[in-house]
């Protein structure tokens, strides 16, 4: 035990002094290049990427009215710096206060996001974390979040902003006291139906979530009425209630309220976020070194024990 405890700190040294090293280099200006316009998706590779490993993919998702390509640029040195990829779709969203084109574009919208990341291998050549950075505002704050719940195993951390709606990864709460079954979108009871699979509670309880919200982002009338029952009835309060549900579900979660901040992002909020996923990614890489160096040592043992 005093062995491996020793492995694993040499490997945490080596590696945060490489992140540190990286992240004393002066900003890349960064260009990404669009995939086939017909897809809607936006893919950025950082240079040199076939010399890096494995690469992380960062999933970027805009809000209404906005577009992947726009809505990644502000990250793209982040990620050019930490060799990770970003993939940022453009959504075509319906009506975000009707809760069935909700639940229409989201289980439409999720398959095809997890089938362009799944393809990414293929497409770019390139080998690929098994599982992704999630970062979204507004509209694709609900993409996000519902993407570590019909995905948790492909999940590694979310970071969202200010959505509108929550799905609570439950099937049922009381509402006024009365037992109700909660169906997406306002929760996980039927979930079964668009994943083939029933919702992986022990697998979404390992995903950790960064929320953030603006503080003045509290005007009841901008946050679709029919999840009142479920979530509260601002964004604020959205963001604290499903913040608390998740904290009470076993989930790693950091609430971030932003005073002074309407419906917006700033770039301190950005860089808060960013940096929670560089350290999740971080994390997960730590683990990774530490099971190749037991394997590794356990390959070494196996091999004198029958020398020996």
């Amino acid at each position: 035990m005093a062995i491996q405890r020793i492995v694993r700190l040499c490997f945490a040294f080596l590696l945060i002094g490489t992140l540190v090293g990286t992240s004393s280099v002066a900003a890349t200006t960064a260009t990404a290049t669009p995939t086939n316009p017909a897809d809607d998706f936006f893919l950025y590779i950082p240079t040199n990427a076939a010399a890096r490993g494995p690469l992380q993919v960062l999933v970027t998702v805009h809000g209404m009215g906005g577009n992947g390509a726009a809505f990644c640029q502000a990250l793209i040195n982040r990620a050019e710096q930490n060799g990770w990829i970003i993939v940022s779709p453009t959504f075509r969203y319906r009506d975000n206060f009707n809760p069935v084109t909700v639940r229409q574009d989201d289980t439409e919208l999720l398959p095809r996001l997890t089938q362009y990341i799944d393809n990414l291998p293929a497409r770019t050549g390139l080998p690929i974390r098994d599982k992704m950075l999630l970062y979204g505002f507004s509209r694709g704050a609900q993409i996000v979040h519902r993407f570590a719940e019909f995905y948790p195993d492909k999940t590694l951390a979310v970071a969202l902003f200010a959505a509108g709606t929550y799905t609570l990864p439950v099937p049922t709460m009381k509402v006024n006291g009365t037992p109700t079954t909660l169906n997406l979108p306002y929760g996980v009871a039927d979930i079964q139906q668009y994943t083939g699979t029933p919702f992986d509670a022990a697998a979404f309880r390992k995903v950790p979530f960064f929320i953030g919200v603006g503080g003045a982002d509290n005007r009841a009338g901008d946050a679709p009425p029919a999840w009142d029952p479920y979530n509260g009835t601002t964004r604020l309060a959205r963001a604290e209630n499903f913040a608390q549900d998740l904290k009470d579900f076993g989930v790693e979660t950091s609430l971030n309220v932003y005073p002074g901040i309407g419906h917006d992002i700033t770039s301190e909020m950005r860089g808060q976020a960013m940096s929670f996923l560089e350290q999740q990614a971080f994390f997960a890489s730590l683990v990774q070194t530490d099971q190749a160096v037991a394997q590794a040592f356990l390959s070494r043992v196996a091999y004198y024990q029958v020398v020996w």
